[in-house]
């Protein structure tokens, strides 16, 4: 039921986003970070953090596996907790765009 709700806030937020006046600039701007942001990284270091994601991948399912119960409640614990807070920022902008 949470990931329901989480999902349900996720694609609210992205629509106010995708909806909002200032999207067009602001995805211009993230384009032009992205960019630079390319071309300052060296080939060793694209092909490092290549290495790196595909070992945090095959490590993830190991991982998945070795997650007590505790750790599993915790996660669930803070996810509503951002679920909530989203929640309330969702209603916050509501009431401002109103």
């Amino acid at each position: 039921m949470a990931n329901k709700e989480q999902k349900f806030e996720w694609e609210e937020l992205k629509d106010i986003w995708v909806n909002s006046a200032q999207t067009k600039k602001i995805n211009i701007q993230m384009s032009s970070l992205l960019d630079e942001l390319k071309g300052k990284v060296s080939q060793f270091e694209k092909n490092s953090i290549k290495s790196d994601v595909a070992t945090l991948k095959t490590h993830w399912v190991q991982f998945k596996g070795m997650t007590s119960q505790f750790e599993k409640d915790s996660i669930n614990k803070d996810m509503a907790r951002i679920t909530t807070l989203l929640r309330k920022f969702l209603n916050l902008f509501k009431r401002n765009k109103e």
